[in-house]
């Protein structure tokens, strides 16, 4: 947990240079073990329902297929730049203190991330979308990527799903660039989501085959959202 309070401190240089932008994330992962995951999530259900950012998003998941390279949870802060700028730049007081005291005994940070979203697809309505498969990217054209990616998700978002597409700022040392994130309502709607055959779906894959290489990718469910 010391790793991640870190990078909280090295983000808010980064941050004041997003102000332009209209929506952006933080992520935060880290290693729990599985006899404290439980406890881990009541610190952070008991912190976040008592002391909501007002304008940004925290949301909890853990990594459901976990290996050597991907960390057990994440923790995600979204929401407008200018809100996201002002939680990182007020002052700690003593209930965020003693939080973090009591996360560090359980958590082991690993990474952290920063970014923007750029386009995204699906049903716009707060419901909670519990599983996410994630992907990461290097393009050479961010540009030529969102042209095709707007013009096959736009009409092509299945039932009980959402897509979106955004850069990554920092990423630690796999040159990872962007991201995509499809949410579904559940395993059942993601295990028989059949995109691949939708009209135009093997078009735009290959005419995106030589400006994207895959980096890693993860399945996560969300634990919490405050």
């Amino acid at each position: 947990m010391k790793k991640i309070l870190i990078f909280i401190t090295v983000f808010f240089a980064a941050i004041s240079n997003l102000g332009a932008q209209k929506t952006m994330f933080t992520s935060y992962s880290f290693n729990v073990e599985s006899k404290n995951e439980q406890t881990v999530l009541q610190l952070y259900k008991h912190y976040f329902e008592k002391h909501p950012n007002k304008g940004v998003t925290a949301t909890l998941y853990e990594n459901h297929f976990k290996g050597a390279q991907v960390a057990t949870h994440e923790l995600v802060f979204s929401g407008p730049a200018e809100l996201m700028g002002a939680g990182y730049d007020s002052k700690s007081n003593d209930a965020w203190l003693l939080f973090q005291s009591e996360l560090s005994k359980y958590c082991k940070g690993v990474s952290a991330a920063i970014g923007k979203r750029i386009s995204g697809f699906g049903d716009t309505s707060s419901t909670i979308y519990s599983v996410q498969d994630v992907l990461f990217l290097i393009i050479k054209d961010e540009g030529q990527y969102k042209a095709q990616f707007d013009a096959f998700w736009s009409k092509n978002t299945s039932p009980n799903t959402r897509i979106s597409f955004g850069s990554v700022g920092t990423r630690i040392q796999d040159g990872t660039t962007h991201y995509i994130v499809r949410s579904y309502k559940d395993f059942t709607t993601k295990f028989t989501d059949d995109i691949q055959h939708a009209k135009g779906y093997t078009e735009m894959v290959n005419s995106l085959k030589d400006i994207r290489t895959f980096t890693t990718s993860k399945t996560r469910t969300v634990l919490g959202k405050w």
